[in-house]
Formats: structure tokens, sequence, C-alpha cells
């Protein structure tokens, strides 16, 4: 029981009083005490509750101990503690508690703010817990937030994921794919912004030629079928530069009206190397193909000529006289393979990766001769590569000269 009394002599005392209460009444009872108590026997240690939970002789009781004492009393083995009825009906509880009552209520409160405390310092802990992780989630966003504004405002430079620190998260994952699209932006800003200059380069000269060419015949007529001529050949490098960039710009935005059809790369290659060969041959160069059976493709013709021929051509103009072009077709694991090499000095490692962006030239510095056309073919070449599913690269051979291949699927 642990608050009540159950020793022989707490037994002896609660019988005896609980006899005294169930055959002679409550007064009775009530004149006893009266007796001890004029004997200065003490305060008599028996607690006698009533129905309605209050000790007979206005002594506060905790709660809790009358519970233990009514769970007790169901007890039949128990007799440290009576339910007593009177002859006039009233129930009684009796018992004597283990300890002074004073004691007991001080227990009793302790016990009841253990848990309060308990409950508080449960409730800090959640709150500081709670603060910990909503900074720790926040603290990214609001990095993701102020470069995303940053960004916005036009600082296409800005980076996340460096802030981040070491998270393994998605918060992480997410940092990794703005600082992906910021730099993808970046780039593409940029090269729009050098296309821009490139293209009002590459006009500017024509229109000034053909500003001078208009001034000249008016100032001397007799030079006007001269002059005209001049202004025919600038007007048809306009047309032609002009009409390069709009491929261009219909390729990059995938909106080429070219149809697709079945038809034999093989056969197109052959027709290619035939026109090559008859302008190397003038300059004292071969072009050396090795070809295979016919092989069908679905793809678009026209764009495929041109990328092929663009490449073609380039290669004829800088292997150097009296060397050759090489040509190679492959047809493995349902891919062609179609690689263009020439007999020249290559490209610096460096600049490889720039030689498909558009108005890209290299100048061949040993013969202090520039590079016929606008720079926009290997970029035509690259996008029309694209659009059938395949790509484009470019390398340096180890005994010299530069090598481009060009793969696509077959179907």
């Amino acid at each position: 029981m642990g608050v009540i009394a159950d020793s022989p002599r707490a037994d002896v005392s609660v019988n005896a009083f609980a006899k005294m209460l169930r055959e002679e009444g409550l007064s009775a009872l009530e004149k006893a005490i009266e007796r001890r108590n004029s004997k200065h026997y003490g305060v008599l240690p028996l607690l006698i509750i009533n129905d309605a939970g209050d000790d007979i002789l206005g002594r506060p009781v905790p709660r809790f101990i009358i519970d233990k004492a009514r769970d007790a009393a169901t007890n039949k083995q128990q007799k440290a503690v009576q339910q007593v009825s009177t002859p006039n009906g009233e129930q009684f509880l009796l018992f004597i508690p283990h300890r002074d009552l004073s004691t007991l209520r001080q227990e009793n409160a302790h016990l009841r703010q253990v848990p309060l405390l308990r409950l508080l310092i449960a409730l800090l802990g959640s709150l500081f817990f709670s603060l910990a992780l909503a900074w720790y989630m926040t603290q990214p966003v609001r990095h993701l937030r102020q470069a995303t504004n940053q960004f916005a405002a036009g600082k296409l430079g800005t980076r996340v994921l460096h802030k981040i620190g070491r998270r393994k998260d998605e918060i992480a994952d997410l940092a990794k794919d703005f600082d992906h699209m910021a730099e993808q932006v970046e780039r593409l800003v940029a090269g729009q912004k050098r296309l821009l200059d490139d293209v009002s380069h590459e006009l500017r000269s024509p229109l000034a030629r053909l500003q001078v060419a208009v001034e000249m015949i008016r100032q001397q007529p007799d030079k006007t079928n001269e002059l005209m001529e001049r202004i025919d050949k600038e007007s048809q490098r306009l047309a032609a530069l002009v009409g390069e960039l709009l491929t261009l710009s219909r390729l990059e935005a995938d909106v080429y009206d070219n149809e697709k059809d079945y038809f034999d790369i093989n056969g197109l290659l052959q027709s290619i190397v035939d026109d090559a060969q008859f302008e190397a041959k003038s300059q004292n160069k071969r072009v050396a193909f090795n070809g295979l059976d016919e092989i069908l493709i679905n793809g678009s013709i026209e764009l495929l000529r041109r990328a092929i021929e663009n490449i073609v051509r380039n290669a004829v103009y800088h292997t150097p006289e009296n060397t050759s072009v090489s040509i190679a077709i492959r047809h493995e694991n349902n891919r062609i393979t179609i690689s263009v090499s020439d007999s020249g000095d290559g490209v610096d490692k460096d600049r490889l990766k720039d030689l498909f962006q558009p108005f890209v030239r290299i100048n061949e510095r040993k013969q202090n001769v520039k590079v016929p056309g606008y720079g926009l073919g290997l970029a035509i070449a690259r996008q029309a590569l694209e659009i059938h599913n395949g790509q484009i690269k470019a390398y340096n051979h180890e005994g010299g000269g530069l090598c481009i291949e060009m793969e696509f699927p077959a179907n």
C-alpha cells in the first residue's frame, strides 16, 4: 500500500474502532475519541472518512490517500483498512496513514510537480528542436530565394550551392539544379550576345563597301558598271549571310520545314564526294572515300547533305596541296558513323570545343589566308545532326590533321 500502515498494531486499532462504529454508531465513536483526547494521548492517528471524502475530525486528507485506502478496502484479507456501515446506514472508511499527513502532502505535491517539470522540460526541448529544425530547413531556402532574386535582376553569375554546405538532401539537389540552370542560361545569354556582336561585325563590312560603292558612283559616273558589279557581289554576300543565319535560327528553334524520308546515306555521301573531288582536283588535292553497300536511313536528305557537304568542303580547304581528305562510313549497332579527316595542321585543343559555335573560324597563319565563309557551316552541321538525334565531335589525329566525326541512328 505504501502510504497506509499495515502493521499488527494498526490492524488492532482499526478493528477496535470499526467494531465500535459498526455496533454503536458514530456518536459512541465520537465520545470514545473525546475521552481519549482528554487523557492527552495525543492526536488520534486513525482517519475516519465519510462518504463525502472528509475526515470527521476535520483533518485535511490528500485525495490520493483516500483513493488508495478505498482500493485496499476491497481486499478482504486486508484488516488495516475497514469499510464500515453504522446502524443508521452511514458509510465510513477507517485506516491509519503510514506517516503523518503533512509529510504525505509534501510528497504528493512533489510527485505532482515532477511530471509537470518533466513536461515543461520536454516542451522546452521540443521548442528548441523545432526552432533548430526550422532554421536548418529555411536557411538554404532563403539562400535559394536570394539567389533567385539576384538572378532575376540580371546577375547571371549567381550560384548558390557553395552556400548550402555539405547537405545531402533534396534541398542540396535543388541548389545543384539551380546552379546548373544558371550556368546554362548564362552560357546561352553570352552566346546570344556574342552572336549578335558577330552578326553586327559581319554585316558591317559588306554594308560599308556598299556605301563606298554608291558614293563612288555619284563621284565617278564613268565607273558605274564596274561599281555595280561590286554592289551585286556584296549583295550576294549579304544574302548568303542572312540565309545561313535564318537556317541556323530555324534549326535551333526546331522549326526547320524539311520532310523526312528513306534514302541511301551511302549514295548521298558518294554524291558529295564526287563534287568535292571535282573541286579538290583543281587544287592538286584528293578525296578518298571508303564506301559501303546501300544503307537506307530515315531522315532529312537536304539537312544531312548540307551538314556533310560543309564538313567535307572545310576539310578540302584545310588540307595542303598534294595531300588527301579521307572519308569513311561505318554501320554498327544500327548507328551510322561518318568520319572526315584532312592532312592539315589540326586545331589547338583549346579551340576544338568552339568549332561548332557560330562565326568561329580558324585562320591559317602560316599561309596568311582567311577561311572563306562566315563560320556558320559547322554550327549548322551540329544542329542538323542533333535534329537527327545524332552528335558531332572533332579531334586531332596523332599524325596530324583534324578529324570530324558524325554519328546518328540509322532509323
